[in-house]
């Protein structure tokens, strides 16, 4: 490189600019890896040890163009570190890319696809979205990404499972309505604690709930928990319940519909029934804002609630005793509980 090639590298700030995103892309790159391996067979042979080049299955070992692109996917691993290659093959190099293989971290390998698949899908695309007049169209998310969100959203089990624990019954009949049950994870874990609770699980996308029955049968919890493909807000049964849950869905109703919801949940409860909502809140961590983007961008759903905004439609809709329980200190996400009068 000549001096003038690095002259008019550095006027203006280009060179330093150039070097800045280059870190930027570096690690942009590093994640799309991760993603690309999550779920797949390749990381399955990988973690078992070193894998020669030419004894990874398929067709990627037997074409010859194929095992080329796979020995140029393997080397970009080596390079960003993610792999190591010796002369026994190619393995796994690293805590991240050794325990994102581990059967027990599903839902962390379905979030790592989810946040290179889809949420940079939002950043890059809806300005362009806006620029036209349009918005995002939520049957997309839902046939693209709806059984890897309902996997991913069990990162957030822990907090979910001690909100359970604190104020839900551990003994005595209980009837539960879930909305939004997912694949059924704190339905199980409900009924697990409490042998005389029944619950009804509702669920919008019939592939999850498929896979939620699939779950409850193996966990012998078929007599007293059914899942149901429905909205809830055509949902109506003249046997009352003593706990309605939201978990991590409010933002798929919009904002002007919420205190409506509310109403039509509080019809559904006992005297004395509870609602049990959780949600990030507006100016949270990083990845609430994204959560907010994604859905204040979508059509037919709705931005993440204020706190006071929440608690004050409740309070609209005939809830009272109501309040706001921190769940992750300094995140902004909150378990809001509400009761309907007796």
């Amino acid at each position: 490189m000549n001096v003038r090639t690095v002259a008019s590298l550095i006027k203006g700030g280009r060179l330093l600019l150039l070097l800045r995103f280059k870190k930027l892309f570096t690690s942009f790159y590093r994640l799309c890896f991760f993603a690309s391996m999550a779920d797949s067979v390749i990381l399955e042979q990988l973690s078992r040890g070193p894998v020669p080049l030419g004894s990874f299955t398929g067709a990627l070992a037997k074409d010859q163009s194929l095992r080329n692109a796979t020995e140029a996917w393997l080397g970009l691993g080596v390079r960003l570190g993610v792999l190591k290659k010796n002369d026994a093959g190619y393995s796994l190099r690293g805590f991240l890319a050794k325990k994102m293989a581990a059967p027990e971290n599903d839902s962390i390998r379905a979030l790592i696809r989810e946040v290179a698949g889809l949420h940079h899908l939002y950043i890059l695309q809806t300005p362009v979205k806006l620029e036209q007049g349009l918005v995002w169209d939520p049957a997309y998310q839902h046939s693209e990404y709806g059984d890897l969100i309902a996997r991913s959203s069990r990162t957030l089990e822990p907090f979910l499972f001690e909100l359970i624990d604190r104020i839900f019954p551990k003994s005595g009949p209980c009837r539960l309505l879930e909305v939004g049950c997912g694949h059924a994870g704190y339905v199980m874990y409900a009924a697990d604690r409490n042998s005389s609770l029944n619950a009804l699980g509702l669920e919008l996308d019939s592939q999850v709930a498929e896979i939620a029955r699939r779950n409850i049968q193996t966990r012998g919890l078929e007599d007293r928990v059914k899942i149901v493909v429905e909205d809830v807000r055509n949902y109506r049964d003249p046997e009352l319940f003593d706990i309605v849950t939201l978990y991590n869905n409010i933002y798929y109703f919009p904002v002007e519909e919420r205190i409506e919801l509310f109403r039509h949940l509080w019809s559904l409860l006992k005297p004395n029934g509870r609602i049990v909502l959780t949600t990030g809140c507006m100016n949270g961590s990083i990845e609430f804002e994204l959560v907010n983007l994604i859905h204040a961008a979508t059509k037919g759903w709705g931005r993440l609630p204020d706190t006071n905004e929440m608690l004050q439609q409740l309070s609209e809709a005939g809830f009272d005793r109501n309040s706001a329980i921190s769940l992750v200190p300094g995140n902004k996400y909150y378990a809001f509980i509400g009761y309907r009068p007796a």
